[in-house]
């Protein structure tokens, strides 16, 4: 109802906005900031919608967030008409209000569920972000090609028309049709109050051992995706790759990151959650590598790099949303996802931003490299949990 439209708003502004600010100021970094203003606005609209939630509904609160990001779109199509960098980092973040609106609609789908669908139930909502998702940046840079390379800025404003567009067909599909609130029905059932986030959050999350690992592995997975992606349209960009081949390249980014979310979610609820962040940092590391030994003027290695990122960034996110979730009562869950998500989103933004220096001053095989060795880490940490996990379960049977 407001998932597709709003993935597909998401994707179209985000696969241009880096191109865009590397057009208006000839800088790849800056370029890349531009494109990182989206988690930036993630990270900073996470509490205050979460906040709402509480207070008004899962209905409201996404509601408005996709309503904000329209006006961040606004700014986008603005510093594609004028030239002006700082609305394109103005817009982009305002947009990233919009993203935090779809984070919290994953939530939305595991409200109602129990703790034997939960996964299944949180994996359907990804999915429905695929055919958004996944046709954005081929619209974007779809409609950038079609412009003309002589148009400058300006070539990108239809980008950022449809954006605008989705953005409000989101947000109306959510205020009109997510009737009965989730959230408020549960409040009703329980009969006590959902409460906001709060700092001690952070305290609770790490007190709970499944939590943390949640935590790790949604941070960890955010970074090295949204690192290894920001750069990688430049990257192909300097091979004089066509715009509509690296929008086909982030479009199959995105299938990986959401189409096979159905098949993770039901694997989630078969297996342990904490080895499925694990295999999925694998396949994130596998993906890295080769993204990492590939030429700027090579499509294949990108595509199929990026494609292994999406799979691995969606298995830790399923599993991980899953046990976030399991982990706490459903008077203080808004208050724990929402925690999670804001540093989820801030590692994406620290990710993006050192990605764009970490180009400048080595090289993306060298970034690439990195992230691969981040994936590992997190699949060390998550081998980890399952060993301590294995003997807990040992323990509970045997208790001599």
């Amino acid at each position: 109802m407001g998932v597709v439209p709003g993935g597909l708003a998401m994707g179209t502004s985000y696969s241009v906005a880096a191109l865009l600010g590397s057009e208006i100021t000839g800088s790849d970094t800056l370029g890349a900031l531009a494109a990182v203003g989206l988690s930036i606005g993630q990270s900073l609209s996470g509490i205050p919608i979460a906040g709402l939630m509480a207070r008004r509904g899962r209905r409201i609160g996404i509601g408005t967030a996709y309503l904000v990001g329209s006006i961040g779109a606004s700014c986008s199509l603005l510093a594609a008409l004028t030239e002006i960098y700082v609305l394109l980092v103005i817009g982009m973040t305002l947009c990233g209000c919009g993203q935090a609106g779809n984070l919290a609609a994953r939530y939305a789908g595991s409200d109602l569920a129990t703790d034997d669908n939960r996964a299944r139930s949180i994996s359907l909502v990804i999915w429905a972000n695929t055919i958004g998702s996944v046709l954005g940046p081929t619209v974007g840079l779809g409609l950038r090609s079609l412009a003309g390379p002589s148009n400058g800025g300006s070539g990108f404003a239809f980008s950022y028309l449809v954006s605008i567009t989705l953005f409000v067909v989101a947000a109306a599909g959510i205020l009109r049709r997510l009737r009965p609130d989730p959230l408020r029905l549960i409040a009703d059932e329980s009969k006590s109050s959902i409460r906001g986030p709060r700092f001690s959050d952070l305290a609770l999350i790490f007190g709970k051992p499944a939590a943390r690992i949640a935590l790790l592995g949604m941070m960890l997975s955010q970074g090295v995706m949204v690192g290894v992606m920001t750069v990688t349209p430049l990257h192909m960009r300097d091979g004089n790759q066509d715009p509509l081949i690296i929008g086909l390249m982030i479009s199959l980014h995105i299938v990986g990151m959401y189409a096979f979310s159905p098949l993770i979610g039901r694997i989630a609820d078969r297996i342990s959650k904490e080895l499925l962040i694990g295999i999925g940092a694998i396949i994130a590391a596998i993906g890295s590598e080769i993204a990492s030994h590939t030429e700027a003027p090579d499509a294949a290695g990108h595509m199929i790099g990026l494609f292994l990122i999406g799979i691995g960034w969606c298995s830790s996110l399923v599993a991980g949303s899953a046990l976030m979730t399991e982990a706490f009562p459903p008077e203080v869950r808004v208050a724990t996802q929402s925690t999670s998500d804001v540093l989820m989103t801030a590692t994406g933004a620290v990710a993006g931003i050192s990605s764009g220096l970490a180009v400048e001053q080595r090289s993306y095989h060298d970034l690439a490299h990195w992230a691969a060795l981040v994936a590992v880490f997190l699949a060390v940490i998550a081998s980890i949990a399952v060993v301590q996990q294995s003997r807990i379960r040992e323990s509970e049977v045997d208790p001599q």
